[in-house]
Parts: structure tokens; sequence; C-alpha cells
């Protein structure tokens, strides 16, 4: 389909150069740019877990989305996430630098493609109609779905509150210019009906009615991966600091017709994916991961989670309780590798209480990621999430993406990629930070579709979860219910947990997966929420709850003699006694 002059003498981007070069990026060419990234960024970088979020009918039910379906769904969405541009409101917009040059001459542009009067008449509330909301009433102008136009309305952060139903006829200036010229409506109508018509041919519908509903879980993971998308699509380079272009602006003298979108895309890709896709390797019930991976034998209750593991079907959340020493972390990794390769996940994300308790962690698995990365010959990245984490020295070593192509040696294994920094930090694959980074997930914030759609795809491990205090456990139950209603697996690590923490846990999940927190067919041990046994796995698979109290084999743990010894003194002889002790007098 031949795009009229009108179409493509409309503008996305605009600005003036570091060296004073007026510049701009047609907006079709941005339209196709993000259609081109959420497409690839659906079919390389999403895990397969998330790939069958989007393919369900319902968030209980089976799939009944195509891959096809589903494929044009994305294309749409990216495609026409900008679409409320291609308006007055938008067009007649200055850059913040207030150059009359770039302004003027763009506005000639527009003119002379048959806009007429565009340079007339001020608009007296365009602010009152973002871009993003007009593109949300345009979709619902043209009877696209609800939920996917509140997509559109939302990609910059916040959806909007209600749906824009009486936008355009309260504001038509700000979507045909001018209410009392018919013709001149009459052409920016034209020009938007041509961006609907060769927008739904490039993605492959025939109508709007062929695009289907979403539901809540499938519209979270759209809004973060087409948020995604639009900030690549619109970074320039990959950091500030970085040579390597993604999708720079053009020159002004350069034409929509000039642009080769698909090589701009091959290279900008090219130049932002410098890490591979975790694959993980199925472990078999028979293998010694823990000698493989860490070089000792498996301790009693480290063999007995694995092996249950290994025996699910739809693993969701597990829950170890066990001294401290025993070797819970080696768990949660083994687990780890184990559950992504059922569930079909390709990253990892560790939560613990503090800073200081996620720097520790944090050692220990880039340790373990770098022998999986070199026993997969795969590059894999890794973020430490906290406030100071430009202060870890362990982590300020790790080599830089973007700067370890060097000629004829061989790449490091575990990396940092700048792109993921600030609000797209939770995106890295392979991220351990401080609990905030998951309880923000259950708080109402600008962006939260990022959260979801960093930890939508990860295996998640919550570790020392007796030290979330009742406060924080408001909004770990919610998040637990996100991440059931997405078929997270979840890894609870703790040495002392109690009862009622448990049990809401479990229920949490089950409400997020089923839709209640004791669904139809669930099955568990009897006394499930009160047994005392310690050390205790209990494992939910699918709305099956199992526990295992018993944990034979031996165990190369050392065992500590205590001797206890009850005294009852006075107040002063208490402090005396301590007193000593410090002086180490006896």
């Amino acid at each position: 389909m031949k795009l009229s002059k009108k179409t493509t003498s409309m503008w996305s981007k605009k600005r003036i150069g570091i060296d004073g070069t007026p510049l701009w990026l047609p907006l079709i060419t941005h339209l196709t740019d993000t259609k081109n990234v959420i497409s690839w960024l659906y079919e390389n970088w999403l895990s397969d877990g998330q790939r069958q979020i989007l393919k369900r009918s319902t968030p209980y039910g089976t799939y009944s989305h195509s891959e096809q379906d589903i494929e044009k769904l994305i294309s749409f969405v990216g495609f026409f996430h900008d679409i409320g541009k291609a308006t007055p409101a938008f067009q007649k917009k200055t850059v913040s630098s207030r150059d009359e040059y770039i302004d003027k001459n763009i506005m000639e542009r527009l003119m002379e493609s048959g806009f007429s009067e565009i340079n007339k008449k001020e608009l007296s509330n365009s602010r009152d109609s973002p871009h993003g909301t007009a593109g949300e009433a345009l979709l619902e102008y043209w009877e696209v779905p609800v939920s996917v136009g509140a997509i559109i309305g939302g990609h910059h952060g916040l959806p909007l509150s209600e749906t824009p139903s009486g936008q355009i006829s309260r504001y038509t200036d700000n979507y045909f210019q001018s209410e009392t010229h018919p013709e001149i409506a009459a052409s920016w109508k034209q020009t938007q009906r041509e961006i609907l018509d060769y927008g739904l041919e490039l993605v492959g519908y025939s109508s709007v009615k062929e695009i289907p509903d979403v539901s809540q879980p499938q519209a979270v993971i759209l809004e973060g991966l087409l948020i995604m998308a639009d900030w690549l699509a619109s970074s320039e380079r990959l950091t500030n600091a970085s040579e390597k272009e993604l999708f720079p602006l053009v020159s002004l003298d350069t034409s929509y017709d000039e642009i080769d979108t698909d090589s701009r895309f091959d290279r900008a890709i090219g130049n932002w994916n410098l890490s591979d896709k975790w694959i993980p390797q199925k472990i078999s019930s028979q293998d010694n991961p823990y000698k493989s991976r860490w070089g000792f034998e498996a301790r009693p209750v480290q063999t007995a989670v694995t092996h249950a593991i290994a025996k699910t079907d739809d693993p969701g959340i597990i829950i170890i309780e066990a001294p401290t020493g025993v070797g819970k972390t080696e768990i949660a990794l083994i687990a780890a590798e184990q559950l992504a390769t059922i569930r079909g996940e390709d990253g990892v994300f560790i939560g613990l209480p503090t800073q200081a308790t996620a720097n520790a962690m944090f050692d220990r698995v880039d340790d373990w990621l770098e022998k999986v990365a070199k026993s997969q010959d795969e590059r894999l990245s890794i973020k430490l999430m906290h406030g100071k984490a430009r202060f870890n020295r362990h982590y300020q070593k790790i080599p830089d993406a973007t700067n370890v192509e060097v000629p004829n040696t061989k790449a490091p294994s575990v990396t940092v990629n700048g792109w993921f920094s600030g609000k797209k930090s939770i995106l890295t694959k392979f991220s351990v930070g401080t609990i905030d980074n998951l309880l923000l997930m259950g708080l109402k914030q600008k962006h939260l579709f990022l959260k979801h759609l960093g930890l939508s795809g990860k295996i998640v491990i919550i570790d020392e979860a007796h030290a979330i205090d009742i406060f924080m456990s408001q909004y770990l139950h919610v998040v637990i219910s996100w991440l059931g209603a997405y078929h997270v697996p979840i890894v609870v690590l703790s040495a002392t947990l109690p009862n009622e923490n448990r049990n809401s846990l479990i229920e949490a999940y089950l409400k997020g997966k089923y839709g209640s927190s004791h669904p139809k067919g669930f099955k568990a041990p009897d006394r499930w929420q009160s047994t005392e046994a310690y050390p205790l796995l209990s494992i939910l698979d699918g709305k099956e709850l199992r526990q295992v109290t018993k944990f034979e084999g031996h165990s190369d743990q050392k065992p500590y003699t205590l001797q206890i010894q009850k005294i009852n003194p006075t107040d002063e002889k208490l402090i005396q006694m301590v007193l000593t002790q410090i002086s180490g007098k006896q």
C-alpha cells in the first residue's frame, strides 16, 4: 500500500543535534521501528512461559490463541502505539529548545503535503489530548477492543483512569484541526484512516474485528513489552557513552522514502543484543548437580528437594524451611535450573532483606552463573539491584557488555549491559537485589508494567523470608498472587517461618493462579496448615500441595555439641557477667 505525502510528512521526533544540525524522524518510521522491535522481542526475548501467558484464552484457562494470532496482536500494538501523534494537537507542537527553523520547516512540509491552514489556528486545549490519550481515543473511535486500546493509552507508564469516550467530541479540534471547516477535518480523518488501513495490512489483519480481547495478565505483559519496545526504538545509542547506534534521528532534509527501515532495524538489534538467551539444561534425578556446580556431594535436604522438583508437572510455589548452613542457596540455584526447564523461564531474580545480604548473595550467584554460562557456551548478563550497587567492588569488576568485543579474544561469560539501567534494570535476565525490587511489583506506580514484564519471565527466589515484617507481607501477598497469575515458580527460603506465614504464601499463590485460595480440586496432606515438622519442604504442584518431612541420607555437616546451663541471676549480676565476658576476664 502506497502512503500519501500527507502521511509521510508527519513527524514523531525532532530536535537540534549537538553540532546544530536539525534532526527529525517521520512518524511512520517510528511506528515501523517499534513494530519491528516488539515483534523481535516477542520472538527472541520473552521467555516461553511469558509467550504461553499471551496464548491463554482466560487467566485460568487453556491455550486458545495461535502463535500467529499473538504475533499479529503484538505487531498491531507496536505499530499503533503512537497513532495519537497523527493529530493536529501533536503535529503543531514545537521543540523544547524553541528553535524556529526546525519548527518552521516541518510546518511548511505539512502544509505543502496538504494540511491546509495548520499554521494559522492555535488549539486552546491541546494539552487535554496528549498523544497517549489521543491514541486510545482514536482506536476506540475505530472500534478496536477496549482492552487493547487501553494498552495504547498507558504506554507512557500510567493507564487512563477511565476510557476516553468523550475525547473526540469534546476536543474535536485536537483530532481534526477544525470543527467548523469540514474539508479540513476530512483531510485529517482520511490521513488517520490511511494509517489504520496501512497498519492493519502490515500486521496481517483485514479488519479491526479480527483483533482479540485480552485478559488483565495479558494486558499487563503486553503493556510492559510495549514500553520496553518503545524505549528501545527511541534510543539513538546503546548508552550515552557508547558510539553504537540504535535508532538515530535523521537530518531534516531526509524524507521517509529515503529511510531503509529493515537495515535500520537489523543494525540496531545487532548493536543492542549483547547477551545470549539462557536455555536451561534438564537435570536428571540421577545427576548430582551439586558436584558439577560446586564440587561437593548433595546433602540430604538438597537431594530431597532436587528429587521432589523433578517429579512435578506444574510447579508453583516451593517453600524450604531448614537450618542455617544446610545449603539453601545452592538448593535454590539448582531449583532455578530445574524450574526454568519445566516452566520455560529464562532468568532468575533473587530478593533479600538488606543490601549487605544482597551483596553476599551476589558473589555466589555470579559464581554460579559463570559456571552455567561456560558449561553452555553462552554469554549472560547480571545486575545487582540496590541503591549502593555502584560501590560493590565485585560488581564493578564485571565487564561491560558494550566494551568486550575485542578481536581474536574470547568474550567473558558474564557481563553487565548498560542499557538495562534505572527502571529497565529489572529487565536484566539475572538479577540479585533487595526485596523492595520485588515488593514494588504490588505497588501502584508509573511504569509498574516493567516490573511485571521483568519478573513474569524469571524464577523468583525469596531468601531470608522470616525477615519480612507484617507491613511488607501485605505487598508480598499481592506480588505472590500476581506471580501465581503468571504461573511463575517461586522458591522461598527461610530458617524459621511461622505456620501462618507459610500458609498465607501458599494461599496467595493459589488465589493468583486459580482465582481462589482453596480452589476446587485442591489436595493437601492432613494438618498441612499446622505441621511443626522441621526441616520442611512444601511444594505446590498444580492444585496439589506436597510436604516432605523426612530427609534420608548422610550429611557431611559436622555435629555441634551445645552445653546449656539454666541461670536466674539478678539484673546486677547479669550485667556483671556480661562485662566480664566482654573484658575477657574469667
